[in-house]
């Protein structure tokens, strides 16, 4: 469990970080600034679309993260209810890690996808 959780009021742009971050940041021309934010933080992991080609690609991920696991299949969202959204995500899904620890932790976690260590080149496919 987080010991702290920001919701779109809290504007987690401009709140203070510390430790291990989880963001899930919005879906758009916003995910760039996140992403900035969380490398520059140094510490933490992301689930974004799998849009390589994109400048958030190029300027926050492929020189700046640790690792990628590219996720097996679409992701389903949910309600605030817990109800299954009536259409998955529509495109592919990636968990970004920034820094070693975070990089074995998605390397290590059972899920299913194709791992990319992006500082040793490794390529593992799970699932």
């Amino acid at each position: 469990m987080a010991a702290r959780h920001y919701t779109i009021k809290d504007n987690g742009l401009v709140q203070p970080w510390s430790g291990r971050c989880y963001c899930n940041p919005p879906y758009g021309p916003e995910t760039g600034k996140w992403l900035a934010r969380l490398a520059d933080h140094g510490d933490g992991i992301a689930l974004i679309f799998a849009r390589v080609e994109t400048e958030a690609w190029f300027e926050h991920v492929w020189p700046k993260a640790s690792a990628v696991l590219f996720l097996r299949g679409r992701l389903t969202f949910y309600t605030v209810k817990g109800k299954p959204a009536p259409y998955n995500g529509g495109v592919p899904s990636a968990l970004v890690a920034y820094n070693k620890r975070n990089s074995a932790v998605l390397r290590t976690s059972g899920i299913a996808g194709a791992f990319v260590d992006l500082r040793d080149g490794a390529v593992d496919i799970y699932g």
